[in-house]
């Protein structure tokens, strides 16, 4: 498992996060079609962790209470290309390859270091099993980190937010937030 489109290298408090982070998913079964079919056993979870000197907790409670967005996918096939075009920059002729999880609309609310963790959990061992929800625990396979991300305050993303209200009162950036509201049901 490997991470082909990282996060960006910075972000800010609060913002989603430009792009997808995806991930490839790759196999050493002599059967590919094996790895595939086992491929609907396996889900992937997106989580937070400290990121390289900083001075974040290390409490998976806190971390998992800052990333918000789309945490968890299943294992898409590579022939089921919906990540954006991104999936084109995958190796599709790799014949150990299996296929890819996407996190799109990550959110990270506190300023600092950090990493997207990405953990892969088997939730049954086979299409025959009962889900862990009624089987008990599912046990983490694989795991692979994100380069660091560094993330800033908020703060006015241009001076029109600053200044936006009567003279130089500031709004505090909520005209930023309802632009952006705006363009996103606008791509709707």
């Amino acid at each position: 498992m490997d991470i082909v489109v990282q996060p960006p290298r910075t972000a800010r408090v609060g913002q989603t996060m430009p792009g997808s982070i995806i991930v490839r998913l790759r196999t050493t079964n002599a059967d590919p079609d094996d790895a595939v079919a086992d491929s609907t056993n396996l889900v992937a979870v997106a989580t937070l962790v400290p990121g390289p000197n900083s001075t974040a907790s290390t409490d998976p409670s806190v971390l998992n209470a800052l990333l918000i967005g789309r945490r968890f996918d299943s294992i898409h096939p590579f022939a089921d290309d919906e990540a954006d075009g991104s999936i084109a920059s995958m190796d599709m002729a790799d014949p150990s390859g299996v296929g890819y999880m996407r996190f799109p609309e990550l959110v990270i609310r506190q300023a600092g270091t950090y990493r997207i963790r990405i953990t892969l959990i088997r939730i049954r061992n086979s299409a025959s099993d009962p889900p862990v929800s009624s089987a008990g625990n599912g046990s983490a396979v694989h795991i692979v980190d994100s380069n660091p991300i560094v993330v800033y305050g908020s703060g006015p993303a241009t001076n029109m937010a600053a200044y936006n209200g009567d003279d130089d009162v500031d709004d505090g950036g909520w005209l930023e937030v309802l632009r952006s509201i705006q363009t996103r049901r606008r791509s709707r």
